[in-house]
């Protein structure tokens, strides 16, 4: 071992052999000293639980409000008059169908081309 050499020239010549030869006498220092250890350990541990207290404590804390987005307001009453016509769309149209009358289901689907069933299923060749 030379004495006169840098740490950095002693870390790069550490080798697997040079680890498992201190981490063993760690081993064996740590079984002898155990005992005493507890007060060191609870000093360590007390340290530790004051650190994370102060911080969970901690009052400057920033609150940032983020602006919500201005979305449209859409009144109840303007959809439940939407709803109302599709209801009655439905039920008018599902009478007709019902009823095997072709003539009345054409007319319902072409006053009322975009609430069709068809145009949803893709018959429609223009409105997806």
């Amino acid at each position: 071992m030379n004495y006169t050499q840098s740490f950095e020239e002693f870390s790069a010549s550490l080798g697997p052999t040079d680890l498992a030869l201190y981490a063993g006498a760690g081993i064996i220092l740590y079984v002898l000293f155990k005992d005493k250890l507890s007060p060191v350990q609870k000093m360590i541990v007390d340290t530790f639980n004051d650190l994370k207290k102060s911080v969970n404590r901690s009052d400057n804390v920033v609150t940032v409000k983020v602006p919500m987005p201005d979305l449209p307001k859409v009144s109840s009453k303007k959809q439940d008059v939407f709803f109302e016509l599709v209801a009655s769309w439905k039920q008018t149209r599902d009478l007709s169908v019902k009823s095997n009358c072709n003539k009345a289901t054409e007319l319902l689907d072409e006053t009322f081309q975009y609430l069709s069933p068809n145009v949803c299923d893709g018959k429609e060749g223009d409105v997806q």
